[in-house]
């Protein structure tokens, strides 16, 4: 055992480490950490006191934002690389999910971007593995439905090309006329429908709830460090011998450390090899504090990630009143409104496409103005019915061009960033996670190759649209 006078000369050197001169927070020296560490086991092993959360200083890979993408990311990293890869998952809103759970997230497979038709493959074997790939006792609750998509005469010629898209990832569906329409499904006008496409395979809802819980608990199973805190900073350090475009030689500044804060106000840091920034619609707020979008050159531009709200509402009425049937599939309208049986229970869902947010219109305005006029054109047997809001959600979204941005950031190679997929983020996750980890281990894509949804589309000005979205 170390004398205490020792001990305590060797602590005092702490404060002359230079490593916390540069950076934002003082660092616990080893010994103290170690000590701390012990105390802890003590406390919780034997005395069951409430212990001290420790809070780790280096990692190989941290993931800001313990979402569906970030928890995905890190059950892929720990799955494929096991203890050889220290993750640690930054989330400072761990009790903020207050929703229940219930299947409300749609699967689907109607796209026109062939990296959105491989991920919603992969997440369809994924969801029908999932006790296998996480845990023996997780229920997603995963009921099958049709997919049915109408289209206008606008976008006929639209729905077409891309079934016949979706026939070369051997995916079967099925092209309707309006006389089909009528006879298949009564209670829906097709008056001023042109075409519809039906697809059975693969399609239904789940409960996304569900999913990322189970995420969550098999990373952590499988070693990753989920620490509660609020992101702050980053801590720079220069590479004077990197040579960059755009870059003025020697100023190269390299992002080492992530500064975050804890509930209690403590501020903390934790330098890494990779960050992935997850952080759904924050994640242009902490990219400003890497100087993405307020520097010069490759750092001029900003991460154009918003925010976009989605409500979703119970219809109260009886099947015969709607003809609504177990049977029935769901129903994605030409004005975007997007309607389903819910389950077993009486009632029936509907939502729309999330609004922009440059809109104004409140949930009350949007509702009298878009959805409730959408829903009695399309399906009259409800105009009397009584509708409620269920629930509200809020989803990150691209400003540039509604696709999802994924990869490394031009200027901070070791900066990759997985968001702005709004929606299909949720139904994506386990493939756009695969893909973190692809970038991580291997550098590259292995399965899909998702090389469009990265930043570099931005700066040369090069949208890359999902067309099957009304």
């Amino acid at each position: 055992m170390l004398s205490s006078k020792v001990l305590n000369k060797l602590l005092l050197l702490e404060s002359f480490n230079t490593l916390t001169l540069r950076t934002y927070v003082d660092f616990k020296h080893p010994i103290r950490r170690t000590i701390d560490s012990i105390t802890n086991d003590i406390n919780s092993k034997f005395l069951k006191k409430e212990v001290n959360p420790c809070y780790p200083e280096h990692a190989d890979v941290v993931i800001i934002g313990g979402g569906y993408l970030g928890s995905s990311g890190a059950y892929w990293l720990k799955s494929r690389a096991g203890e050889g890869l220290n993750v640690v998952v930054l989330e400072k809103n761990f009790k903020q999910n207050t929703l229940k759970s219930w299947p409300t997230t749609v699967l689907s497979q109607h796209y026109s971007l062939p990296e959105n038709i491989l991920l919603s493959q992969f997440s369809a074997d994924f969801l029908r593995n999932i006790k296998q790939k996480t845990n023996k006792d997780v229920n997603i609750k995963f009921y099958p439905h049709g997919y049915l998509v109408l289209a206008s005469d606008k976008y006929a010629d639209n729905l077409e090309k891309n079934v016949t898209t979706l026939k070369e990832f051997g995916i079967r569906n099925e092209l309707l006329s309006v006389d089909q329409l009528s006879k298949k499904y009564p209670w829906i006008n097709t008056s001023d429908v042109k075409l519809g496409c039906i697809s059975t395979e693969n399609e239904g809802v789940f409960d996304s709830f569900a999913l990322h819980q189970a995420l969550v608990k098999k990373s952590q199973e499988l070693g990753a460090n989920y620490v509660h805190g609020e992101v702050v900073g980053f801590d720079f350090e220069y590479q004077r011998d990197v040579l960059m475009e755009g870059v003025k030689p020697m100023s190269y500044e390299k992002i080492e450390r992530v500064v975050y804060k804890t509930e209690d106000g403590e501020k903390h840091s934790i330098k890494f090899a990779v960050c992935v920034l997850a952080a759904g619609t924050e994640s242009s707020n902490i990219a400003k504090l890497a100087n993405v979008g307020s520097g010069s050159g490759l750092l001029s531009l900003a991460l154009p990630v918003g925010k976009r709200a989605s409500n979703i509402y119970s219809i109260e009425c009886s099947t015969e009143q709607s003809n609504i049937g177990l049977n029935s599939p769901i129903v994605m309208d030409t004005s975007g409104l997007c309607i389903r049986k819910n389950g077993l229970q009486k009632n029936i869902i509907c939502s729309q496409i999330p609004l922009k947010s440059d809109n104004v219109m409140t949930t009350e305005e949007n509702f009298e103005r878009l959805l409730k006029p959408s829903l009695d054109n399309r399906f009259p047997n409800l105009t009397n019915a009584k509708i409620q809001h269920w629930h509200g959600e809020v989803y990150d979204c691209n400003n540039f061009d509604d696709s999802g941005i994924l990869g490394a950031h031009p200027y901070h190679t070791n900066l990759i960033f997985a968001t702005g997929f709004g929606k299909l983020g949720v139904h994506h996750a386990p493939g756009i996670g695969k893909a973190i980890s692809d970038l991580v281990i291997d550098c590259q894509y292995t399965d899909t190759d998702l090389t469009r949804f990265g930043f570099d589309r931005l700066l040369i000005n090069e949208p890359l649209i999902e067309f099957n979205v009304y």
